[in-house]
């Protein structure tokens, strides 16, 4: 049984470099096994993401782009951020009056839309992550989203009344979530607030304007501009520091800040972008964010790896000047090697 169980943890080995698990991975299963419960035949859930993660972020560190992976646990916090503010808005703006819509249409039992049990899942996510469960909850909010997708889209178009949020609404809602599944599993009570209370603080002028019952433009047109600004300034801020962090966070709000501009063609009242407007945008999105992504990723070991052939030089020019000098101890330290002619250092070390 052990055999069975060391074998399909080492299948999973093959999302590690090929270098990587040529060194590490007889290391990397033993500990799973050993931590493994009795009679367990299949790995964990759990370790398989583990085993993922480790294996991107050993795929980064090849490519000297570990900035990348340190930023994603901030994005999917400030994604997390928005998608529970965006659904704070939707929420109040469409529950929270209880006349009828302005083209009549049927009450959804105590509700107006079917989008509420999206809009309740994503607020309920953050609090989720207080019992350990927080990327469990936003995987949950991310399923319940695209089956509201799915009942939206098999509606004929000439039926889309208020009863049924538009795409355009849901889907920058998914990609949100799909970068908030970075965000840290456990959080804390404060980073729970600080997550929570810009949801709050947006519904307060939600419920002013809910009376009308108009989804407009302005919610998402808005989340791009804070997103935008926030990335910027979290961008000057790392490369300020020299955070190897820098402007990562931008490259990885490419997708979610394009879906969410897929608003500006959004009209405040009742207009509806087709769904085959709907698709090629996200389309269209996904293809512009995996290029800036590689692209980057590309940039990064480029620049890696003349950083570190300037690297080389330098030392070569240095051992060639100490040989010139004839300065053996400087020599020795620049080609790493132990001095020859200080042999209790050399026992030292």
């Amino acid at each position: 049984m052990t055999d069975v169980l060391r074998e399909r943890y080492a299948k999973l080995l093959r999302w590690y470099p090929a270098a990587y698990r040529a060194d590490r991975g007889a290391e990397i299963v033993d500990t799973y096994v050993d931590l493994a419960a009795a009679g367990q035949r299949r790995p964990r859930p759990g370790d398989v993401v583990d085993m993922m993660v480790g294996g991107l972020r050993q795929h980064l560190r090849a490519r000297n782009a570990l900035g990348l992976a340190d930023t994603l646990p901030l994005a999917g916090t400030l994604a997390l951020m928005m998608a529970t503010v965006l659904a704070g808005i939707w929420l109040i703006s469409t529950e929270g009056s209880g006349g009828q819509y302005e083209f009549g249409s049927p009450m959804l039992g105590p509700f107006h839309t079917i989008g509420v049990f999206a809009w309740v899942a994503w607020l309920l996510a953050p609090v989720a992550a207080l019992a350990g469960f927080g990327r469990w909850a936003v995987a949950a909010a991310i399923t319940v989203t695209v089956g509201v997708v799915v009942a939206v889209s098999v509606v004929p178009a000439l039926d889309l009344t208020a009863l049924h949020p538009p795409l355009s609404v849901l889907v920058p809602q998914i990609g949100l979530g799909i970068l908030a599944l970075a965000a840290d599993n456990r959080r804390s009570l404060q980073d729970t607030a600080v997550v929570v209370a810009p949801a709050a603080a947006a519904a307060v002028p939600a419920a002013l304007v809910a009376a009308e019952h108009h989804i407009g433009r302005e919610a998402l047109s808005a989340a791009a501009l804070v997103l935008i600004m926030a990335v910027i300034a979290l961008g000057v801020f790392f490369t300020v520091r020299r955070d190897r962090r820098a402007w990562w966070p931008a490259v990885l709000f490419v997708w979610p800040v394009l879906l969410l501009c897929m608003g500006l063609q959004f009209s405040p009242r009742y207009s509806f972008l087709s769904r085959k407007v709907v698709v090629a945008w996200t389309v269209v999105s996904v293809i512009a964010a995996v290029a800036v992504l590689l692209t980057a990723v590309r940039r990064q070991a480029k620049r890696a790896r003349r950083r570190a052939a300037l690297r080389v030089q330098h030392i070569h020019r240095l051992a060639e000047q100490a040989a010139a000098d004839g300065d053996g101890a400087h020599l020795s330290r620049l080609l790493d090697l132990p001095d020859p002619g200080n042999q209790y250092g050399s026992r030292r070390s």
